[in-house]
């Protein structure tokens, strides 16, 4: 039975720009676990910019697990995922864990991941 579900799984789940966003993602968290300066714009904004696709393709991938390999996230979904991750993080953290700041920037910028998703990820 597993067989059946992993042969649902195409090649194209995990391209190559999902592994370099992945690549990226840990060396920018390398850089600041070092505390190596970095621009600011770089410091904050590229984990928000990363986000969404480095989460979409495993989700992506589930759903292939079990629908089939034709799956594809629809435009509805991803914005969806969008409006989720920023009323989480944007709204809903900041008001209980003093951790998470509200920034419009961060929403600008899951956008962004989502479309970046959307073009060229979501194959």
């Amino acid at each position: 039975m597993a067989h059946r579900a992993v042969s649902r799984v195409n090649r194209g789940t995990f391209p190559p720009l999902f592994w370099a966003f992945a690549a990226l993602y840990l060396m920018h968290r390398g850089v600041a676990w070092l505390d190596v300066p970095c621009p600011a714009w770089l410091q904050f904004y590229l984990d928000d910019l990363l986000c969404l696709p480095l989460i979409l393709p495993p989700t992506l991938f589930l759903m292939r697990l079990f629908y089939g390999p034709e799956v594809r996230l629809s435009l509805y979904q991803i914005l969806f995922v969008v409006v989720y991750v920023s009323v989480v993080f944007e709204l809903f953290l900041p008001t209980f864990m003093p951790r998470y700041t509200t920034d419009a920037w961060d929403v600008f910028h899951y956008a962004l991941g989502g479309l970046i998703y959307l073009r060229f990820l979501n194959r």
